[in-house]
Parts: C-alpha cells; sequence; structure tokens
C-alpha cells in the first residue's frame, strides 16, 4: 500500500457547512429551494459514507425543523450559526443577553430532535473584525457549548485564484506535484494575517502566534472554549458570491476544486473544510463536496466529527 493512501499519521478532515440558506444569503429575493438543497448535500455526504458538522442558523429549527431533523438523522453533528444570521460582534449587553435566551431554546429544541444537545458553535461573519468576543463565549460556555470555529485565517490562494479574462498568475503557485500551493508561501502567509500577529491574545505572544500561523494551525482554547480555526480557505474565499442558479465560470472552478482537494488530503493534521450550503448545492458547484470527501479518501484522512472524536481537541484549560 503507497503512503498517500495510508499515511503514518493520517489527516484529519472536518466536513463543515454554514447551513444558513435563505436567513444568511445576500440574495434573499431569489427562489431558494431549502429542501432540494439540502437533499443534495446529504446524498453526496450519503455516497461518500461521511459525517460533517452542520453549524445551522436557530431559526432554521423553529421555521424548517423537518429539514434539522433530517440532518440529524443522517448522523450529522449539528452546531448552531447564531439565532439570527447577524454580526454578533455589534451587540450590546441586552443583545448578548437576548442571544442566550435564543440559543438555550433552539438547544432544546435540537436536542428533543437529535438526542444531543449542540456542543458547537460559529457565529455568523466568524465575529469580525476581531473573531472573538469574551461576553459572547461567557454566554455559549454557560450554555453548554464547549467548541467554537471563529478565528479566520486567509490564504495565499484566496488572493491569488484565477479571474475569467485575467492572466492566469495562480497557476505559477504550484508545488512540485502540480496541486496549488494553498498552504504554502510563508511571506505571503504571515503578511495576510499580521492582525492576528499584532493584535489577537492567544498563546500570550506574538511569536507564539506566529509559529502557530506558519505551523499547523491547531486547536487552542481561551475564554473557557476550544477554537477550531478556519484551517482551509472557506468555499466563498475562492469561489466569490455567486447567485443561487448560476454556474462559476470554469477557471475559477477548477482552480478552487484543486484547492479543497489539495487542502483535503493533508497528512498529519487536522483541517476543517467549510461550505455554505447556498453555494455549494446549486449551479455547477456540488463537485466541490465531492472532491473534497474524495481527496481525503485516497489520502487515508479520516473524515469524521467532533461528536464522535472529542479527542481531536485540546483539553480546555
Amino acid at each position: 500500500m503507497t503512503k498517500a493512501s495510508s499515511p503514518a499519521d493520517p489527516g484529519r478532515v472536518l466536513i463543515c457547512f454554514d447551513f444558513e440558506a435563505p436567513y444568511g444569503t445576500p440574495y434573499k429575493d431569489e427562489p431558494y429551494d431549502l429542501a432540494k438543497n439540502s437533499s443534495a448535500i446529504l446524498d453526496e455526504l450519503a455516497k461518500h459514507d461521511a459525517r460533517a458538522v452542520f453549524f445551522v442558523v436557530g431559526r432554521m429549527a423553529e421555521d424548517h425543523p423537518h429539514i434539522v431533523r433530517a440532518i440529524a438523522d443522517a448522523g450529522h453533528e449539528i452546531g448552531l450559526h447564531g439565532y439570527e444570521h447577524d454580526n454578533l460582534d455589534r451587540y450590546d449587553a441586552e443583545g448578548v443577553q437576548l442571544l442566550g435566551k435564543n440559543l438555550a431554546r433552539i438547544s432544546s429544541i435540537i436536542e428533543d430532535m437529535s438526542g444531543a444537545r449542540p456542543v458547537a458553535f460559529r457565529a455568523p461573519y466568524l465575529l469580525s473584525p476581531n473573531f472573538h468576543k469574551s461576553d459572547i463565549y461567557k454566554v455559549l460556555r454557560d450554555g453548554g457549548f464547549r467548541w467554537v470555529s471563529n478565528r479566520e485565517v486567509r490564504y495565499p490562494c484566496e488572493l491569488l485564484r484565477p479571474r475569467p479574462g485575467k492572466f492566469p498568475f495562480p497557476y505559477a503557485w504550484r508545488a512540485s506535484d502540480g496541486s496549488p500551493r494553498w498552504d504554502g508561501n510563508r511571506f505571503l502567509l504571515t503578511a495576510l494575517n499580521a492582525r492576528i500577529l499584532a493584535r489577537d491574545t492567544f498563546y500570550g505572544s506574538s511569536t507564539a502566534r506566529l509559529r502557530w500561523l506558519v505551523g499547523k494551525r491547531e486547536p487552542f482554547t481561551r475564554d473557557g472554549m476550544t477554537e477550531v480555526p478556519v484551517m482551509a480557505p472557506l468555499d466563498c474565499d475562492l469561489l466569490g458570491l455567486p447567485h443561487h442558479d448560476e454556474d462559476t465560470p470554469k477557471p475559477v472552478l477548477d482552480y478552487s476544486r484543486a484547492v479543497v482537494r489539495a487542502a483535503a488530503a493533508e497528512p498529519g493534521r487536522l483541517t476543517t473544510i467549510t461550505f455554505h450550503d447556498w453555494i455549494v448545492s446549486r449551479g455547477n458547484r456540488l463537485v466541490m463536496l465531492s472532491d473534497a470527501l474524495t481527496a481525503a479518501r485516497e489520502a487515508g484522512s479520516v473524515i469524521s466529527t467532533i461528536a464522535d472524536n472529542p479527542d481531536w481537541l485540546p483539553a480546555v484549560v
């Protein structure tokens, strides 16, 4: 058996969905078939016998409980993606208090549906621009949440993606096997994430954060929560914000597919690959989910969830 198909230290892949349509899409006036598109995603995961983490907008559990129940019945982990799809960084004390009440109510609804209370949370817009807020994290701790995924990392491949009619400069950025160097070039990676080094607080010093950034970017703890950072480009960072039913131009889609395949096949590390339901399920983009799952399997990586593998995260201290 080859090393590629059975690495000594296999990768661990979290397939994540920001499951937010119709609440989080910028095209709220366009028709969107939530049931059909949800089924397309669940069917693709089932083909690969893969479980994923669905960060669901809280209102969906109230407005479309059959959709959330279908996700749970298929064995996937359900986290929350806020209650409304709005930027929690702007909440005042009253808004934070109301958020806590809404999350507690929705968590009980999901527990009744699935038998498991949500313990994972990703904020809409990732709590930008700071990607962390202590009063929000306290509400999450008090509500029984254990891990979050808000710390954004920007990757050189996002900056260098091809655009129709433009010189395909990104194709000069290749690894020796021809795949995109999505995770390479430490100078660009550092420059794009200078704010993390200068203004964030985890690991206590900018030097320690630099080692983390150019290393494996493993989960870390702060404010009593485990933070699972964005460990690969989001689909929207590669594809932009396509209208629901339009196809993505082939040069952009081909490049994005190659980036996702390369990220999913990383040996010896935990990688989060995130899709938005309204992006990946429509047009010609579902193939990106298939690519991620296929590449992970071919590399011998384990595709699973934190609910099934709590040891993938460090202990909260």
